[in-house]
């Protein structure tokens, strides 16, 4: 009985290993290059709201996805606003969050926000 569930769960770590190893040569699609702009730049009946990235989730009040460098962090954004239909990008701002203070990580978080926008024609 002892090696019955030993060969188990050999069976399923190595397959939890394999799979791991699948997912990790995957590709990740490449985030679409979204315009971005700044407020000085279109006229307020220029463009139409569609949402507030990382800020009009309920997580945010409790946490925000932080990433690595800036690139990483605005690909992601660019990643959130096409999926919720946004052609371009207003305001985008990016901080540096430091890192938690029991973290021995010097590592930056970089956490960047903006407003997804679709931008009518004409």
């Amino acid at each position: 009985m002892d090696t019955r569930c030993t060969v188990c769960a050999l069976l399923a770590s190595s397959l939890f290993v394999l799979e791991g190893a699948a997912v990790a040569q995957t590709p990740e699609p490449r985030a679409p290059d979204l315009r971005q702009y700044t407020f000085s730049e279109l006229n307020p009946g220029r463009y139409e709201v569609v949402s507030r990235e990382w800020g009009d989730m309920w997580r945010s009040a409790f946490s925000s996805p932080t990433f690595p460098t800036r690139e990483q962090a605005v690909a992601a954004l660019n990643n959130e606003a096409a999926a919720r239909g946004a052609d371009a990008l207003l305001n985008v701002y990016c901080l540096d969050q430091g890192h938690w203070i029991m973290s021995s990580s010097t590592e930056p978080t970089i956490l960047c926000y903006a407003i997804g926008i679709r931008v009518k024609p004409g």
